[in-house]
């Protein structure tokens, strides 16, 4: 029996940290584009700004054991939604303690690092230590020093912290003056991009009074990302700044202006490193709520909407990154019924992409239809087809990648015992551990006594409350991982 006094929230932190700490001990998990590839699908696969928050615990669990910088990257760009529930803060006080604690051996691991840390622990206390890393940061190699550069640029003062006074007053200062002289003289167009992104966090925090407004930042920074031309070796810091820019938070007609822009990012002709970075920010955005509050129950979904936008570029996208960050979109119930076109025609095309011979394109079109299957998009009849391809590509499926996906789904109605157990004898490793992933979660499920359907809790989020006792307990507390207090 469950009990009654655990959140849902903690329920799902418990039952993720338990996952996490089964695959640890599996021989397998020590493929490091099996950890690489499961992160980037659990970050696509929480839509709702609960479920990032119930990976914490396992987030900071795994920190305190990778040693990939791959897949620590994609640690430091985890969502983290605000405001945080009251039994999520001990979660994220882990988080930047394992961090803090990190062993960064590189340059990049210590970037990493920092990208995480700026992210986490936005108090003002922190600037001298952001500052003098800023100043370090001139003294690497150029490609190098723009990821540190952008990694710090991402620190935003916590919400309603207005500029500090007193003693803290000078360290604030010093780091509005080095953005502000990089933004006035750049050294290369990158700089620039980076400077505008620092001061926009700044004077949206109201810590420029007479500096640019937020309004004339946000412009910029957009202009800046369209007109610069991204090398393989700087499609990182694109990630990293656009991961680090909120939605606008003025008035709706304002702030719908500037979606509509960044949609701009999206079409054939931009590279695909913009398109997968715009996409993904746009999806956190939808995430965090920021479509409701500006457009929808406002009459404005026809201009706020993006679910058109997603069905038109779904018709000719191939590439695999960008169709990932696209599956991280979720539309809203209310988008829904205002573009049933659209919503069909985006149900369609993902269905066709997860039978596309590309097993790049496959994990994400499979992540896509699982999200919209959960959020109550699909049809009667869509749910019926989802449920068949299921059952028919979990058999006949041998894109590693794919099945590590399929593995995380778990519709309604009987589980395949039968199918999931003969792949336990499949050549490939990868083959194996998704299998078995896949019994291990059905078998907690019929220990548990639960229904083995993911059940709506209260308010908007759509998390499971499926759960092990025993590492609930320990999540009720800071949720740290085997062995941590």
């Amino acid at each position: 029996m469950s009990d009654p006094s655990l959140s849902p929230l903690v329920r799902q932190a418990a039952r993720n940290l338990h996952q996490l700490e089964v695959l640890t001990a599996n021989p397998l998990w020590t493929d490091m584009s099996c950890r690489w590839n499961l992160w980037r699908a659990w970050w696509v696969m929480a839509p709702t700004p609960d479920e990032p928050t119930a990976w914490l615990p396992a987030v900071a669990f795994a920190v305190s054991c990778e040693k990939d910088p791959y897949v620590l990257a994609e640690f430091a760009r985890w969502p983290l939604p605000e405001p945080l529930p009251p039994e999520a803060i001990p979660w994220r006080d882990r988080l930047i303690q394992v961090s803090e604690q990190y062993p960064a051996a590189t340059t990049w691991e210590k970037t990493i690092r920092l990208a995480a840390l700026v992210r986490l622990d936005r108090r003002a206390e922190r600037l001298p230590e952001w500052l003098r890393e800023a100043r370090r940061a001139l003294d690497l190699w150029w490609c190098e020093r723009d990821l540190r550069l952008a990694a710090l640029a991402g620190w935003r003062p916590r919400p309603g912290d207005g500029p500090p006074h007193g003693d803290k007053a000078e360290a604030a200062q010093a780091w509005v003056r080095f953005w502000e002289e990089r933004y006035r003289t750049p050294g290369s167009e990158l700089d620039g991009l980076i400077a505008a992104a620092a001061l926009l966090h700044l004077a949206e925090a109201g810590w420029l009074p007479s500096g640019p407004s937020p309004e004339r930042l946000r412009e910029e920074f957009r202009q800046r990302v369209q007109q610069w031309p991204v090398s393989d070796l700087e499609r990182s810091v694109l990630r990293m700044l656009l991961a680090s820019v909120p939605a606008d938070a003025s008035a709706p007609e304002q702030q719908q202006q500037d979606i509509m822009a960044w949609l701009e990012l999206t079409h054939r002709n931009v590279q695909w490193e913009k398109r997968e970075a715009v996409w993904s920010m746009l999806a956190a955005w939808q995430r965090e709520g920021v479509l409701e509050r500006g457009g929808i129950g406002r009459g404005r979904l026809q201009e706020l909407s993006l679910l058109p936008a997603l069905a038109r570029t779904l018709e000719w996208e191939q590439y695999g990154a960008v169709l990932r960050a696209m599956a991280g979109y979720v539309p809203e119930a209310a988008e829904v019924r205002a573009h049933p076109e659209a919503a069909r025609a985006v149900v369609a095309r993902w269905e066709a992409l997860s039978r596309n011979d590309d097993w790049l394109i496959r994990p994400a079109a499979w992540v896509a239809r699982w999200n919209l299957r959960r959020a109550g998009v699909l049809t009667a009849e869509e749910q019926a087809r989802f449920d068949a391809d299921y059952v028919e590509a979990i058999r006949a499926e041998n894109g590693r990648d794919v099945l590590l996906v399929l593995a995380q789904i778990t519709p309604p109605g009987t589980f395949p015992l039968a199918i999931w157990t003969r792949r336990l004898s499949d050549q490939g490793n990868l083959h194996r551990l998704a299998a078995q992933m896949a019994i291990h979660d059905w078998l907690v499920e019929v220990m548990e006594g639960t229904s083995g359907e993911w059940r709506v809790v209260s308010g908007s989020s759509r998390l499971a409350t499926r759960y092990s006792l025993l590492i609930a307990a320990r999540c009720g507390g800071s949720c740290g991982g085997p062995g941590r207090t």
